[in-house]
């Protein structure tokens, strides 16, 4: 039975009042009232209040999250990553005590740095000794188990923590957890659910409404410097767009088509999200170059990284404007990039202010001096894929280059367009984003951050968020590993959320591999083609690692055999089974 208790004026209701036995059974009501539909968990001796509510309210004929069982932690907080950033909607996390936290281990940096709103919950040792509480200590581990501070595991990185230790707070610290997550910029939530609250008899909760508790999200920005964004791309010359995560929404994407076309804009894309159709003349790639560096203009849309100033950076005197919900990455301890205009906002609802204030400013010699730019950045565009196609002719051997791979991977997502995309290459990346054009928004995702091990997950996630569309999980060899691949492949079959996992395998470390050899050219390492804790020799067989929940796998060596084996994979993903092909590559 619930009951409301009506907001100020005629808003609506702020509070329902729900029957409940236990407090965590507010909990669960309280994740069913935020609109959850996953809970991915990996349980502990502490998470047992919890699971027990899921089970009475399911019996009972409540509905409840799907709950997602994770063999491993970092599968559980991927997969919930991969599901916000293929919907926008926060899922929740549950997790052991100071354990099963840590054992979070880098994806909690991955959402922080790829911000993603999920609301992870973790248990907590009981903190009394009294027999009468209900959920005291009971076992020699609690001592064990408690730390002066478990939530310093992870505050670094998430945007508010908060341990609940009265029953009746469970309604409002949820609809906290989920607003703040949501918020722009949108974060991990840690919080920490001991069991005497959990287990406390209330007869009732209150749980908050989620109209009435909105997250908070940032506009267009300020007008009047929006309009001298716009005026300063007209002027501008030799402008440039440099983008990361614009195609976070379909907005950002659509108003950066509209804006790069408007002005004859070049496009330098990173891809953690499709930003902007890589086939389109004025997408040039992912490597700025000469762009960068004769500009007189440069945009920077969502982007943490736009250039490596070490490496390249633009002109001494080139103006730079910098778009997105974090323009000075408030979270990044030293971040000196210099910008003369830095503008908070959403990024789509500002491109779309800006393209009305330029077209309003555009005159017939803007736009004669416009076409000419247009038509140089298209011929630029050509001479770039011309030598992309000679890159993929050349990797067409065996053993094979990564960029042959990436062209087969083109074809078949030209074959079967309806395919997402997860995305953990790390050092492959550009060489397939070089091959496989991406069009359409949100259908490409990256971590945003650089803890390996999230692309498995993450695809799990993403699957289950689009239960009727196919997954292709592209991941380097190192990553496959890191991504506890089991508990994965194990998840992906007892959800019936099959992914067709593609393992770039060039048996080797290759991060650590590149700045070695970057940094020491003339080292022993290099004389003595002896590369310390980099080789991963003899390669273990991935694609068995599928058989052993009832998937398929294949172990790819002839280039000729790349696309067929593609195809067949999808075959079979598409009938529902989970398949990993492992690509063997040119040992680098």
């Amino acid at each position: 039975m619930a009951t409301t208790q009506p907001g100020p004026g005629t808003a609506g209701p702020a509070v329902t009042r729900v029957d409940v036995g236990e407090a965590a059974e507010g909990y669960v009501e309280a994740l069913i009232a935020q609109g959850v539909e996953c809970l991915f968990l990996n349980p502990g001796t502490d998470t047992f209040p919890i699971q027990e509510a899921l089970a009475k309210l399911e019996s009972l004929g409540r509905p409840v999250p799907r709950t997602v069982l994770c063999l491993f932690e970092t599968v559980a907080l991927a997969a919930a990553h991969g599901y916000y950033a293929a919907t926008g909607r926060p899922q929740a996390v549950l997790v052991h005590v100071d354990v099963g936290t840590q054992n979070l281990g880098g994806m909690v940096h991955n959402a922080q740095r790829g911000r993603a709103g999920v609301v992870i919950a973790a248990g907590r040792a009981p903190y009394t000794t009294d027999p009468a509480v209900r959920g005291s200590r009971d076992n020699f581990i609690h001592w064990l188990q408690e730390q002066s501070d478990q939530h310093g595991i992870v505050r670094n990185y998430v945007k508010w923590d908060y341990e609940m230790r009265r029953a009746d707070q469970v309604g409002e610290v949820v609809a906290r957890a989920f607003q703040i997550a949501a918020s722009d910029p949108p974060g991990p939530v840690y919080l920490t659910l001991p069991r005497e609250p959990l287990m406390e008899r209330v007869g009732a909760i209150d749980i908050y409404q989620p109209e009435r508790f909105r997250p908070a999200h940032i506009g267009a920005g300020d007008p009047e410097a929006l309009r001298e964004v716009a005026r300063l791309l007209v002027a501008a010359e030799r402008p440039v767009v440099l983008t990361g995560t614009t195609g976070r929404t379909e907005a950002g994407y659509r108003g950066l088509v509209r804006l790069a076309e408007l002005l004859a804009l070049p496009v330098v894309d990173w891809r953690e999200r499709v930003n902007f159709p890589a086939d389109h003349p004025l997408h040039q790639g992912d490597d700025p170059g000469t762009l960068l560096t004769e500009a007189d203009l440069v945009l920077v849309l969502d982007q943490d990284v736009p250039y490596i100033p070490t490496r390249i950076q633009p002109a001494p005197g080139a103006t730079v404007v910098q778009i997105g919900l974090d323009p000075i990455k408030e979270r990044v301890p030293l971040w000196t990039f210099p910008v003369d205009l830095p503008i908070r906002a959403d990024t789509g609802r500002a491109l779309d202010l800006i393209a009305d204030e330029a077209t309003n400013l555009l005159t017939a010699s803007d736009r004669e001096r416009i076409a000419a730019r247009r038509d140089a950045l298209a011929a630029r565009h050509e001479q770039l894929r011309e030598a992309w196609q000679e890159a993929a002719r050349a990797a067409r051997q065996r053993p094979m280059g990564v960029a042959w791979v990436g062209h087969c991977l083109g074809q078949l997502l030209q074959e079967a367009p309806d395919c997402l995309v997860v995305d953990e290459m790390v050092t492959s990346n550009r060489a397939v984003w070089q091959q496989a054009p991406a069009r359409q928004p949100g259908t490409w995702f990256g971590s945003g951050g650089s803890a390996l091990g999230w692309g498995l997950g993450a695809a799990l996630g993403v699957k289950l968020a689009n239960p009727d569309r196919p997954v292709l999980s592209l991941v380097g060899d190192g990553c496959f590993v890191f991504g506890a691949p089991l508990a994965a492949l194990w998840a992906m079959q007892t959800q019936s959320a099959p992914v067709l996992i593609v393992v770039l395998n060039n048996s080797c470390y290759n991060a650590t591999k590149r700045p070695l050899v970057a940094n020491y050219p003339e080292g022993y390492s290099v004389r003595e083609d002896r590369f310390v804790g980099i080789d991963l020799l003899p390669a273990p067989r991935y694609d068995k690692m599928a058989e052993t929940v009832g998937g398929y796998g294949e172990r790819v060596e002839d280039p000729d055999e790349v696309l067929p084996a593609l195809r067949r994979g999808l075959e079979r993903v598409r009938a529902g089974q989970t398949v990993v092909l492992d690509m063997v590559l040119a040992h680098p």
